[in-house]
């Protein structure tokens, strides 16, 4: 009987330390279930103002059941945006089917462009990461940018690490570009319907830096989110707690439709 209840009492101990790290209680992520959930921001602007003309980077924590979808198709990892006005605009963050065309099966793709040959980043993973970004398994997902003098460079971390990439751009300014309705849990379309993924999201941030490897090491932090609260460079901070608050200075909060909360965290 004393062995149960020693077991059972570091148990608890264990719950506990998944949730609280570095003094952020962490108890919940917002779910889209694919049909009809979505998660805006009150106007178009709010996201390219914050990556602005400047370095920025993005973090965040995504689980999805079909992370690298079967076909050829792709499936977005935070938002997908298509803005047609004098040209095609974008905001795509997604990931590759299986038989996707060409060399991008398995691959994760970020495109930022407003339509012109001027204000553009691209970047595609350079290997396949469909068996090591596993299905229903909480992944931290960097973007980082600096601006430089005329030209984008970016890197993306996964769980930590760089992931090698090939990139273009020769992209400044962001900062007034119209790069659509982007939204949580859709793929935002101006010349057509929206459509709905599914996914969970968890401690997304945007600050006005680029983030350094040992700044994504500390957030990722082994798996459990840390208190960004009080980094230098924070523009945007929607933890997911009952709520689509933003608890940056900005206060730059999300409409929820549909979504839920779920007791469900990266731990």
């Amino acid at each position: 009987m004393r062995r149960l209840a020693n077991t059972s009492r570091r148990r608890r101990s264990k719950k506990t330390r998944r949730v609280v790290s570095r003094g952020l209680v962490n108890t919940k992520s917002l779910s889209f279930d694919g049909t009809n959930d979505v998660a805006r921001w009150a106007s178009n602007s709010t996201i390219p103002g914050l990556i602005g003309a400047g370095d920025f980077s993005l973090s965040w924590w995504v689980k999805k059941a079909d992370f690298f979808p079967t076909g050829n198709g792709n499936n977005p990892i935070l938002w997908n945006s298509l803005f047609f006005s004098g040209g095609i605009n974008s905001f795509l963050m997604t990931a590759y089917g299986d038989s996707a065309l060409g060399s991008l099966p398995g691959k994760i793709q970020i495109i930022i462009g407003d339509g012109s040959s001027n204000n553009f980043l691209a970047l595609t993973s350079d290997n396949d990461l469909s068996s090591s970004v596993g299905d229903n398994t909480w992944h931290h997902f960097v973007l980082t940018s600096d601006a430089g003098a005329s030209s984008r460079t970016a890197k993306l971390y996964i769980n930590g690490s760089e992931i090698p990439v090939t990139q273009t751009s020769n992209s400044v300014d962001f900062s007034g570009a119209s790069l659509g309705d982007i939204a949580l849990g859709s793929i935002t379309f101006n010349a057509g319907s929206d459509s709905f993924f599914q996914a969970e999201f968890d401690e997304l941030s945007i600050y006005n830096s680029e983030l350094s490897s040992s700044d994504v090491s500390a957030i990722y932090n082994s798996g459990v989110p840390a208190d960004e609260s009080s980094r230098s460079g924070l523009v945007g901070y929607w933890r997911m707690e009952d709520n689509g608050n933003d608890s940056s200075s900005n206060s730059n909060n999300l409409t929820i439709t549909g979504a839920t909360f779920t007791d469900d965290v990266p731990s």
